[in-house]
């Protein structure tokens, strides 16, 4: 099952913010490269790229698929340079940035092998890093007690961090690494439901759809009683990069 993003596009915005305690280590990358041109890869609608931008001036390249998510994108006037194609075929010159990136979008490849050379290809030198989920985050989600496809959903499609690492080698890059990063607790409570009944993240588009109106009903209920639930959610998310060997900017 496929989650339509263009439909998806429509809300997007509404439960959904950019930038989160991983952005600082995608800077600090971004300025060891001393990248001037930087590609983003399913950039969305410009939620990260505007955050990014924000904190990391430069001339920016925003990829993304989906025309709907575009659109949206593209009415912020955020100042990047809007394109609507495919990781698999980057419409890049090769060896024409020095950095790229990509949010939450590995999940949503098929296979690594071919995104990643791409990656290396348009790269003169320099670093790529994605943020993804690790399993680990996953079967500890406070989702899973409502939702029992929850878990199997996105440990089916998130890839591991060791795969992603192992799948940047076979592309050619070196210096594989990982960090993790933890958001401040928030409470689970009216707000987040509200979150949850919308559909605020594509995992709820793959959960069967009579699992999921008994989940948002159980968990409606639950927080009904005392306002909250006894657990906070504590986002987690881990940023995964890989160097290009003959990067100038590393000397």
């Amino acid at each position: 099952m496929n989650v339509d993003y263009d439909r998806i596009s429509k809300r997007y915005d509404d439960y959904r913010r950019g930038g989160g305690p991983y952005l600082a280590k995608l800077t600090e990358l971004a300025g060891e490269c001393r990248a001037a041109r930087v590609l983003e890869i399913g950039s969305g609608t410009g939620l990260n790229t505007q955050a990014f931008l924000e904190q990391y001036p430069c001339q920016l390249t925003a990829l993304e698929p989906s025309g709907g998510m575009l659109a949206k994108a593209r009415e912020k006037r955020i100042p990047a340079h809007w394109v609507q194609g495919s990781g698999l075929c980057l419409p890049l010159a090769s060896a024409s940035i020095s950095f790229l990136f990509g949010v939450y979008v590995l999940h949503h490849l098929s296979g690594l092998d071919g995104f990643l050379s791409e990656c290396a290809r348009v790269l003169r030198g320099g670093c790529a890093a994605f943020v993804t989920a690790s399993g680990d985050f996953i079967d500890r989600h406070p989702m899973n007690r409502y939702f029992p496809s929850f878990a199997k959903v996105d440990k089916a499609r998130f890839q591991s961090i060791a795969t992603v690492q192992e799948a940047f080698r076979r592309a050619g890059f070196f210096e594989a690494g990982a960090a993790h990063f933890a958001d401040m607790p928030r409470p689970i409570d009216s707000a987040y439901v509200e979150r949850v009944a919308n559909r605020f993240m594509s995992t709820y588009d793959l959960i069967p759809p009579d699992e999921f109106e008994d989940g948002v009903g159980r968990l409606r209920a639950d927080v009904a009683r005392t306002g909250r639930l006894d657990v906070d959610m504590e986002w987690e998310s881990v940023v995964v990069w890989a160097w290009k060997r003959d990067c100038a900017a590393r000397g």
